[in-house]
């Protein structure tokens, strides 16, 4: 990296056209920077050598320019993207990735404004005439950076750019609103309403303003028990961490979430695609819209230049939409795909299934021909997924978080309150003055862990870069081609790794009020098991158990040889929800002494009223048989 640095008494540029093919368009307000106070402008060239470690030349760069700031006691930086300074230019998309992280890496109290990237740009600058103002130096990578200094690069969004945001508003479930601010939020008085929803609201804002806090007995969070000790999910060892291995049990529960969220995009008119999981490197739109991102790539080369592992579905589900040709009567173009994503995150950041490295993300996405149809399509969503909460993830234990601009919030008020309103959530709004984003606005359904950390899983968001920026677009009347002018993109589990997390950890709440921990009944791997009080019932409990699985229902018989109490006992361990022990009485009766798990009951059924149940409970919900053996006998042990 080659830089030439100036002392400025004010500063003012202004993007004039696009320099490279792809870039975004910008607003004219977004053209022009003027600075009227002393600055330090820094002129840089990335170079192809620093796509070795871009974090490295971006430490050493914020390093010079925060020594220099210091002695000239400066506070406005001005990062100004030039190729001038190299023979050897880096990819766009690595020279763009290096300024985010030099940005990243700048400490707090300075404030950092970015020229254009990708743009002819005229400037004006007056030179402070003095022995620093002038000066020059060349960055080159080093084998790694520290720990310590990776975290400060990588910090979550709220903590790298505090300013960002510039409004904060808490909305109650009759759709009042409440300024707040990081100083005096803890005082609101929507936090002195009664109900539990509130006391999560409250966690969501401190987490958000101020930072969860971590695990002080250094304890593992409940999720990572329950996925090893239920044979669900693992670590893998030949792979590196964050990459997780599935067990039956765990993989059944995986495929029926995707089964869900697959049948709610068939139901909501989609059609499914599928695209590759490589980016090229020199693709440039995409690797603005990855840049956008902040996110960490993970990269590949296979001798035929760099590619990145696909870390979200956007990078090639928005180019399928760009060669896709409907009418303003076909539209919303309505798309889904099942996405698996890869997430350089840093190591100690790396935990469990709450941030894992390889993930499935199930995307949705609707190219609109008109802002009342985004709203409809939007809302629509956001109601179907505050479903998927309530009934099966995390029940009341969840309030909606919102971040956008404040000229959207304006704008649409009423109806983004209103969606609050009729999923009867509370909401926290982060707003700032202008899109650092694709999204003008966005949902996340956030749920409150037992630790009290906050998990993301559910969102809808409002995108209007995208359309004219990938040229996705409706033909009108006429034959013309018109870009749409908003996106949605939406994700009704997030990804499947993050909602497991976020079901288990509700559970765990469960288990520390009392409750009987369990799986949801259409979630649980076995449904039902026959315990044989010996030997001589372990072939009627097999056929009693075929015609279970006829029903349908998962069903298994314990036919170790181990007393009834451990069997019983090893069926509470794994959360059956019904257990029926059959002896002398059973085998020669028509009904069945059924233990219930949740509620805890112990009944008398017959098999007819035993399916009636199974049914109810069931409902049309996704179903897929038995993963395991159906002799308990027949299993390995997976864990421990």
């Amino acid at each position: 990296m080659r830089i030439l640095g100036i002392h400025s008494r004010g500063f003012e540029a202004r993007a004039n056209e696009r320099a490279i093919a792809g870039t975004a368009e910008l607003e004219d307000d977004q053209r022009s920077i003027i600075v009227e106070v002393d600055c330090l402008v820094v002129y840089i060239s990335v170079e192809k050598s620093d796509g070795e470690n871009t974090q490295s030349v971006a430490v050493q760069l914020a390093e010079n320019i925060a020594s220099r700031a210091r002695k000239l006691s400066v506070e406005k930086i001005i990062l100004y993207p030039y190729v001038h300074l190299t023979e050897q230019p880096a990819r766009p998309m690595i020279a763009q990735r290096a300024l985010s992280e030099v940005v990243r890496a700048l400490p707090d109290g300075l404030s950092v404004l970015v020229v254009p990237f990708g743009w002819y740009k005229s400037f004006s600058l007056h030179c402070a005439g003095h022995p620093l103002s002038e000066w020059s130096a060349r960055f080159e990578p080093k084998a790694d950076v520290s720990s310590e200094t990776r975290k400060n690069i990588y910090r979550p969004q709220s903590d790298r750019s505090p300013s960002e945001f510039v409004r904060w508003i808490c909305v109650d479930l009759d759709g009042r609103d409440y300024e707040i601010t990081p100083d005096n939020f803890k005082d609101s008085a929507i936090f002195r309403k009664p109900g539990n929803q509130y006391s999560l609201l409250k966690q969501l804002v401190k987490n958000e303003l101020i930072g969860a806090a971590d695990r002080v007995d250094g304890s593992i969070p409940k999720h990572i028990k329950y996925m090893q000790s239920h044979e669900l999910i693992d670590y893998c060892d030949v792979s590196e961490k964050g990459h997780l291995k599935w067990y039956p049990r765990g993989l059944l529960i995986h495929q029926l979430f995707t089964d869900y969220a697959r049948n709610l995009a068939h139901a909501w008119g989609a059609m499914e695609m599928k695209n590759p999981i490589l980016i090229k490197g020199n693709t440039n739109v995409v690797g603005e819209l990855m840049g956008e991102f902040h996110e960490r790539d993970y990269q590949v080369d296979g001798g035929r230049g760099i590619c990145y592992l696909r870390y979200a579905s956007d990078p090639l589900g928005l180019p399928f939409m760009q060669n896709v040709r409907f009418s303003r009567h076909q539209s919303p173009l309505r798309v889904y795909e099942e996405t698996n994503c890869f997430r350089n995150e840093l190591e100690g950041e790396v935990s469990g299934l709450k941030r894992v490295r390889h993930f499935l993300m199930t995307d949705m996405h609707a190219g609109c021909a008109s802002e009342p149809q985004a709203r409809r399509e939007f809302e629509q969503l956001s109601v179907e997924f505050a479903g998927l909460m309530n009934d099966f993830i995390a029940g009341d234990r969840w309030v909606l978080g919102w971040e956008g601009t404040i000229e959207f919030y304006e704008q649409y008020r009423d109806f983004l309150i209103g969606i609050g309103k009729q999923v009867k959530v509370p909401a926290f709004f982060k707003l700032m003055n202008n899109m650092s984003h694709y999204y003008a606005m966005k949902n996340e359904y956030q749920s409150i862990a037992e630790d009290g950390s906050n998990i993301q899983v559910s969102t809808v968001q409002w995108d209007v870069k995208d359309g004219p920026r990938f040229d996705i677009g409706y033909t009108d009347e006429h034959g013309d081609k018109k870009p749409c002018p908003v996106i949605i993109h939406a994700s009704s589990f997030g990804s499947i790794e993050r909602t497991v997390c976020t079901l288990l950890e509700n559970i765990a709440i469960d288990e520390k009020r009392g409750e009987r921990p369990m799986l949801p009944y259409w979630l649980s791997p076995t449904q039902v098991r026959y315990v044989p009080v010996s030997a001589a019932y372990n072939d009627i409990c097999v056929d009693l158990a075929s015609l279970v699985a006829d029903f349908p229902a998962r069903c298994d018989v314990d036919d170790r040889n181990e007393t009834v109490g451990k069997k019983v006992r090893n069926a509470e361990k794994e959360w059956v929800p019904y257990v029926i022990v059959v002896g002398e009485r059973e085998s020669s009766g028509d009904k069945y002494t059924v233990r219930v798990r949740k509620p805890r009951a112990q009944t008398q059924m017959s098999l007819a009223e035993l399916q009636t149940e199974l049914s109810a409970k069931q409902g049309t919900l996704p179903y897929r048989p038995l993963p395991t053996h159906r002799l308990a006998s027949a299993n390995p042990i997976y864990y421990g």
